[in-house]
C-alpha cells in the first residue's frame, strides 16, 4: 500500500479507468482498518477471518458514535450502485 506523497504498487487511483467509480478509504476512519482487512480475507479465500472480521466491524460500529452526514452515506451507496453497473457493463 501506500500514501498520497508515496503510491504504492497497487495504487488505485493511477490504475483506474478515466470512467471507473472509487471508493476510498483513509486511515483515519475508524472502521477503515478492518473493512481493508475483510476484504482481504475475502479475496484470499478465508472465510472464517472473514466472518470474525465482519463480526468485529459489527460489534466496533455498535460501540461508535458517527457523524450523521446523511449525504456522505448516500454517496456511499450511489458509488456502489456505480461500481456494480460499471463491472456489470464489463462482463459482457
Amino acid at each position: 500500500m501506500g500514501t498520497k506523497n508515496d503510491p504504492g504498487p497497487y495504487d488505485c487511483h493511477a490504475k483506474a479507468e478515466d470512467d471507473e467509480p472509487l471508493f476510498t478509504l483513509l486511515a483515519r476512519d475508524p472502521l477503515g482498518h478492518a473493512i481493508v482487512e475483510l476484504w482481504a480475507h475475502l479475496r484470499s479465500h478465508d472465510i472464517s477471518s472473514a466472518v470474525f472480521c465482519f463480526g468485529y466491524l459489527v460489534a466496533q460500529t455498535a460501540k461508535l458514535a458517527f457523524e450523521t452526514n446523511t449525504s456522505k452515506i448516500d454517496e456511499a451507496f450511489q458509488c456502489a450502485d456505480d461500481m456494480r453497473a460499471w463491472f456489470k457493463q464489463r462482463q459482457h
